[in-house]
């Protein structure tokens, strides 16, 4: 998943910042960095685990 998709799938899932901190243990503002677009890097695991996330989330709606 490419960062693009992964933000778009955070809009459409109406997550907050801190529900994805809360579920992955990524620390709040590198989520907030990169979801704002400040930027794009993200460790590996972290992008694994908000990945996670996300798909599964995507799963429940």
């Amino acid at each position: 998943m490419d960062n693009q998709e992964m933000r778009r799938l955070k809009e459409q899932l109406g997550l907050i910042n801190y529900k994805i901190n809360y579920k992955t243990g990524v620390h709040l503002g590198v989520i907030e960095d990169f979801f704002s677009g400040k930027t794009d890097e993200l460790a590996p695991k972290d992008r694994e685990k908000i990945e996670a996330l996300l798909k599964k989330e995507s799963r429940k709606h």
